[in-house]
């Protein structure tokens, strides 16, 4: 299901609806949130204009004069309302995504210029999420920003940030990382930037998609950017290979180090006989690491089974002690293979959350997928084209690299013949041969003598 949000600055504007529905068909948008409308009583005739002719359901909040108002519109056929919660300043709408039983909760977003009201406003869907179940995504224009970094020639308000900022790490939300734009409002005398509209999601939400992708579009109808989140995941192919530190003590690891260092290489050349080296290491590890993942699989589903045997048992009998011992070895080796995974969680999140709490908490999870989300590429800006596509990025990054490490001299100025200084072939031969005993054993012999003058000092003349 795919997301769009605007604030667009009253909804009675020449050409905005329009724009607005054809980011239907162009981004496959499903749920779209409008803020601003600055209409007492929009019209159903008026509130057509910025969905195509298939069919839509809406809910709206009216503006206080001309000040506010919001629109959320949705597809009904890939989201089925069931609760709608209606205030000034948001509009929340819960249902479930069709085919799926979790439930989904879209806030429609529109913070308020006044502090005051803001932080109300953080309060009151604290509240609502603490009522409401499900996966809960909130977008729109918050009118506050969470860093120094997110105005430009504007001033930052430190209180107000650290409100807004307490807000969402109360409420357990996350952020994707914006790709398009820096900001997202532009000043009407075209000096200050800020980034005010944005997606905030819950952990759920992002273990559900940790590969959307938001994106910000031109400033073209509106002081606003539009920003799109897609959660449809384009493959960018295999993922790369990665040691993690806790295969070092596995069985079978150094023997498949071994297996690939014993392959010969048919270069000349030092540099491509280590790069066949390391290619074919990688190749046994793979498929060492394959086979061990396998094994380990059915070790813990043995285990598993055999305990819940004995469980079984405990509740008519007592167990005998060969039955406890077989007990504590099930237990003992499920344990050991959580922790393995949990030192491999922990690498991957670059967090030790291992030590402060169980890592298989969905809060622990969220912040690996946070991780992926912030460091995943959702596209590029090419030559004023927005593209998504794998392929065509891939190309991309392909030539700016080329670009970059490209020869700058083709014709090279050659050394005539003169009178240079050469080695001799016995001094060539030297510096490729091997050291001796004799050799390693002097420079031990010296570096001991050089610890010993450190600690006891010099000798004085």
């Amino acid at each position: 299901m795919n997301f769009g949000t605007i604030n667009i600055k009253g909804a009675g504007g020449i050409g905005k609806a329009a724009r607005v529905k054809g980011l239907l068909s162009k981004f496959n948008l499903a749920f779209i949130a409008i803020q601003e409308t600055q209409f007492r009583d929009l019209s159903l005739s008026k509130i057509r204009r910025f969905w195509d002719s298939s069919s839509f359901e809406f809910s709206k909040v009216d503006a206080d004069g001309r000040s506010g108002g919001l629109l959320s519109l949705w597809n009904p056929l890939v989201f089925k309302k069931e609760l709608e919660l209606k205030s000034q300043n948001f509009l929340i709408i819960k249902g479930k995504l069709t085919g799926e039983n979790e439930d989904l909760v879209v806030v429609n977003v529109y913070g308020s210029t006044s502090k005051a009201n803001r932080i109300r406003m953080w309060e009151e869907l604290l509240e609502a999420k603490n009522q409401i179940t499900g996966d809960w995504i909130m977008l729109g224009d918050f009118n506050e920003v969470r860093f120094p970094e997110d105005r430009f020639n504007s001033e930052f308000d430190v209180n107000g940030a650290i409100c807004f900022n307490n807000f969402i790490s109360r409420g357990g939300f996350l952020e994707y990382n914006m790709t398009g734009r820096k900001f997202t409002f532009l000043s009407g005398d075209r000096k200050n930037l800020s980034k005010i509209d944005r997606v905030l999601v819950c952990g759920n939400f992002m273990n559900k998609w940790p590969n959307a992708s938001l994106l910000a579009l031109n400033r073209d109808i509106s002081d606003h950017s539009r920003l799109i989140l897609t959660t449809v995941n384009n493959s960018f192919g295999p993922s790369p290979f990665r040691l993690f530190n806790s295969w070092f003590s596995l069985e079978g690891f150094d023997e498949a180090v071994r297996r690939g260092l014993d392959k010969l290489s048919e270069s000349r050349f030092k540099d491509e006989e280590m790069s066949d080296k390391l290619k074919a290491v990688k190749e046994e590890l793979k498929k060492w690491r394959k086979n061990k993942k396998e094994e380990e699989e059915r070790v813990i589903l043995e285990a598993k089974n055999k305990l819940e045997h004995l469980d079984e048992i405990a509740e008519n009998r007592q167990l005998t002690e060969e039955e406890i011992k077989t007990w504590q070895s099930c237990k003992s080796k499920i344990k050991e293979c959580q922790e393995v995974m949990a030192l491999d969680m922990q690498q991957k999140a670059r967090l030790r959350w291992v030590e402060l709490g169980d890592e298989n908490t969905n809060f622990f999870h969220s912040i690996v997928n946070n991780h992926i989300a912030r460091n995943r590429i959702a596209g590029l800006w090419i030559e004023g084209v927005w593209v998504s596509d794998p392929i065509q990025i891939k190309a991309q990054f392909l030539l700016a690299f080329k670009e970059k490490f490209k020869e700058p001299v083709r014709s090279r100025p050659r050394i005539g013949p003169g009178d240079f200084k050469k080695l001799s072939e016995e001094q060539s031969i030297d510096l490729i041969s091997p050291f001796t005993i004799e050799e390693v054993r002097s420079a031990f012999g010296i570096v001991e003598l050089i610890n010993r003058l450190v600690h006891t000092g010099l000798p004085s003349n």
